[in-house]
């Protein structure tokens, strides 16, 4: 092979890379910002989406824990439900997800629940034990569908998403959904029948399914937030 060739094939094997690692934010303008710097949760940007005692603000960071009540462990989460909306554009959040079974974090992209069609949920949700999974939730005139990559469980390094904060991302066009993890697009969905404007969520279950494998012993195992970011 001359070296011409060689050079060709090379540039035209990086090239897909690059284009996946293109900035999706690199057209954008920022057009939501939130660093937990405050000494509690603003309520202008956000509505608890369950019980406030699992919730707190320590040292810039949200902090979704779980509280024990007669009914067993449960969890919390915050939204920007009726405070912030919006149609297309790029959600990111700096997420440290849980370590252990039993329950889960998630962070959302919605704009209601899917028995009101049309209707979409996209999700990022982390399981423990590095099970981080990006799928979607869509009910439109065809049904409720669960829409999942065929290996749902990204590649992780052991302890990735539970030792420290990564970047989560949903770039939403008129073309496609797709999923960011720390920049690089790991997820997509093609011709989004969901047009109406979607509200941020962020989450930390328990789950009936998994309440089996909830240690109590293990717990603090609390979902930290650092910053959400949305671009238009």
């Amino acid at each position: 092979m001359t070296p011409f060739l060689a050079m060709r094939r090379l540039i035209y094997c990086i090239l897909p890379l690059v284009a996946v690692a293109a900035d999706p934010t690199s057209k954008l303008k920022l057009a939501f910002s939130e660093e937990f710097d405050g000494a509690a949760l603003d309520p202008a940007k956000w509505t608890f989406e369950g019980g406030t005692a699992a919730i707190s603000l320590k040292a810039g960071k949200l902090v979704i824990a779980l509280t024990e009540r007669p009914d067993g462990w449960q969890g919390s989460g915050v939204s920007t439900r009726d405070k912030f909306t919006q149609a297309f554009g790029y959600f990111e959040a700096s997420i440290r997800f849980n370590a252990q079974r039993g329950h889960h974090g998630g962070f959302m992209l919605r704009n209601k629940v899917t028995a009101e069609p049309p209707a979409a949920t996209l999700y990022y949700e982390c399981f423990g034990e590095d099970k981080l999974v990006p799928w979607a939730k869509v009910g439109d005139s065809k049904g409720v569908r669960e829409l999942r990559p065929v290996k749902t469980d990204l590649v992780l390094k052991p302890g990735q998403v539970s030792k420290g904060f990564n970047t989560y991302g949903f770039l939403w066009t008129e073309k496609a959904y797709t999923w960011y993890f720390n920049g690089r697009a790991v997820h997509k969905l093609d011709k989004p029948e969901v047009k109406e404007a979607m509200h941020v969520n962020l989450a930390h279950w328990v789950s009936d399914f998994e309440r089996k494998d909830l240690v109590p012993s293990k717990l603090p195992d609390d979902v930290e937030v650092d910053w959400v970011k949305v671009w238009k």
